[in-house]
């Protein structure tokens, strides 16, 4: 099956059906609130008494986003967030991993840096179901599916239903088809992927040899940023805070006028 290949520039205009690969492993330990970082180089300036090392501050923004993952049991949920995180790949799964925050952080541009959350299901899918709480305040969502699973792919419709009822409405949705490496066993076709997908990102990735991985994390990221800048310029659309929490805006927040009745 022909797949487009395109840039993966992220200003280029379609980059949702792509093969390129672009991987890089990189792990922060722990989970901590959001501060504002400063950046300290040492720099020689010259001053009436000569040459100074005085340490030049620059100020970089940092953003803390929440990411979900969602879809059946066993399509690579656990294994997508690895190989993205750690670069690494289990064929064994991560049913002993306790942690169900991973982070990492991804130098969105010179200015921004982007200190990305993204949870894990080993521990909810234990229970059975998923709690309210895994939705709350999250910035982006990718819905997973196996490739060579065709009913992994009918049930993306009752994953999205489960996201409209609990998740935010500003939350931008990534698809993602696994183990795009099992060609022959291929089930799903492109076509079927772009009727249902619409307008929403999709890739076919692999977990086991980390094809167009990173590249859905980063333009999912992309994606949440442009959401923000969007929603900033209309104050009756949600905000949120620095943590990344839903607020209201000032003008959402004033008491509503009594509608007069007629006659």
């Amino acid at each position: 099956m022909d797949i487009n290949e395109n840039d993966e520039n992220p200003e280029n205009a379609d980059v949702r059906y792509t093969e390129v690969d672009n991987d890089v492993g990189y792990k922060i330990e722990g989970y901590e609130p959001e501060n504002p970082e400063e950046n300290i180089q040492a720099q020689e300036i010259e001053t009436p008494m000569g040459k100074s090392n005085k340490p030049k501050v620059e100020k970089k923004e940092i953003k803390k986003f929440k990411i979900i993952l969602l879809g059946e049991k066993d399509v690579g949920k656990s294994s997508i967030i690895d190989r993205y995180v750690n670069n690494t790949f289990s064929n064994f799964g991560n049913s002993g991993i306790q942690d169900t925050i991973k982070n990492k952080k991804y130098e969105v541009d010179k200015d921004l840096t982007a200190d990305l959350y993204i949870s894990d299901t080993t521990e909810v899918e234990k229970l059975g179901i998923y709690p309210k709480e895994y939705y709350k305040d999250a910035h982006g969502a990718i819905i997973v599916f196996n490739l060579a699973d065709q009913n992994s792919f009918q049930k993306l419709s009752f994953w999205k239903n489960e996201l409209d009822s609990n998740g935010p409405e500003d939350i931008v949705v990534c698809y993602l088809g696994n183990q795009s490496d099992r060609t022959a066993d291929r089930k799903v076709n492109l076509e079927e992927i772009k009727n249902f997908v619409g307008d929403n990102l999709y890739y076919d990735v692999s977990a086991k040899t980390g094809n167009n991985i990173s590249l859905a994390f980063e333009q999912l990221t992309y994606g949440i940023i442009e959401k923000q800048k969007e929603e900033s310029k209309n104050p009756h659309k949600v905000i949120r805070d620095k943590e990344g929490r839903k607020t209201v805006g000032l003008e959402d927040s004033k008491p509503q006028p009594k509608k007069k009745k007629c006659c």
